[in-house]
């Protein structure tokens, strides 16, 4: 996939933003029930954006971030997570995390010297974890004082991460630059931060997902270069056990995204259209419920509340793209523009 692939070539170059004065205030209201949509942006053109939709009135407000702070998000924007009144957004190829105000949307702070951050997950108010897609090493951040209190050593790369009782269990997805395989789940524990264990899944898991039942669900591509059959995979977080593993039937695909649904007993990814299934299926679904019909699916997101579907369109990865919204067995409800290579999205409540 084009995000892969750019994303095992870029080299990392760090940008630098100042904090300008909050001197043009949206006029577009930012109210709970809505979404944020992260559009990465081309690599080295630090053309990412931030956009807000409020499916309420279907009203979509784009490049909101630039036009609070008077200055542009950086360089591949390329996750956001939400914790408390803060939006943190990852912006990879800048080295960098900003805190936005989820209300306001001005610029808070920002944790710089990263070397290529991914994802931040939360420990506590005080605590949270960043993976990197270069570095051997998930960085600890404090996310009030925007400052690297330390390190975790795993000897991989990382990626998404998810965080069940006192573990965060986190997906070396990318092989780029290390000799290692890149099909492990690390087990990191929280209170000492140590590595702890780390499973053997598929090649590639560029997805994780916790239940209803407290399990783990991890997606696997099978690898860039397609060297092994797509896979997923069901871990036990208590005894780190795999409880299943469904094999998809094709080499070349490429199933990306997996979400749950709001009461997390269906799975939902996508995988050219996209597809869902109970987390007490015995097969992997035969059938999208949404085609893809020639679009080209980047993202997904499921509204936790509605579980309306939402799946970004990145058209050419130059042109602004779209999203689409989708009841949750598959009837289209709208659709709305956003920035380049919409990507995450975080659900505001």
């Amino acid at each position: 996939m084009y995000k892969n692939f750019l994303l095992l070539l870029v080299i990392f170059t760090a940008i630098s933003c100042k904090k300008e004065d909050n001197t043009n205030p949206p006029t577009f209201s930012i109210i709970k029930g809505g979404m944020f949509i992260l559009n990465e942006g081309n690599f080295s053109t630090a053309n990412s954006s931030l956009s807000y939709y409020n499916p309420g009135n279907q009203q979509i407000e784009n490049s909101l971030f630039y036009k609070v702070n008077n200055v542009p998000l950086g360089d591949v924007a390329q996750s956001i997570t939400l914790n408390n009144q803060t939006a943190f957004v990852v912006v990879n190829n800048s080295g960098l995390i900003y805190g936005i105000n989820t209300s306001t949307l001005q610029y808070e702070g920002k944790i710089n010297n990263l070397v290529s951050p991914r994802e931040i997950i939360f420990i506590n108010d005080n605590k949270a974890y960043v993976s990197d897609l270069y570095s051997t090493s998930i960085s600890i951040v404090d996310p009030i004082n925007y400052n690297i209190t330390g390190s975790i050593e795993v000897g991989k790369s990382t990626d998404c991460m998810v965080k069940v009782d006192n573990k965060v269990f986190a997906a070396n997805w990318s092989g780029y630059n290390q000799s290692k395989l890149n099909n492990t789940i690390m087990v990191i524990d929280m209170e000492t931060d140590i590595l702890i264990d780390s499973i053997i899944v598929g090649k590639e898991p560029n997805s994780l997902v916790t239940d209803k039942d407290g399990k783990i669900w991890v997606l696997c591509s099978g690898g860039f270069m397609n060297d092994e059959l797509p896979s997923l995979w069901q871990i036990n977080p208590v005894t780190h056990q795999i409880e299943k593993t469904f094999h998809f039937e094709v080499i070349m695909q490429n199933p990306e995204n997996l979400c749950g649904n709001g009461n997390i007993d269906s799975l939902f990814f996508t995988n050219d259209g996209v597809f869902a299934m109970s987390i007490y299926d015995n097969e992997l679904p035969k059938k999208a419920i949404v085609e893809s019909d020639n679009r080209t699916f980047y993202t997904l997101g499921i509204d936790p509340t509605t579980s309306e579907i939402y799946v970004s369109d990145a058209i050419n990865y130059d042109q602004n793209g779209i999203i689409y919204r989708y009841g949750s067995s598959g009837n289209l409800i709208s659709s709305f523009n956003v920035g380049i290579i919409p990507g995450d999205i975080a659900f505001n409540y």
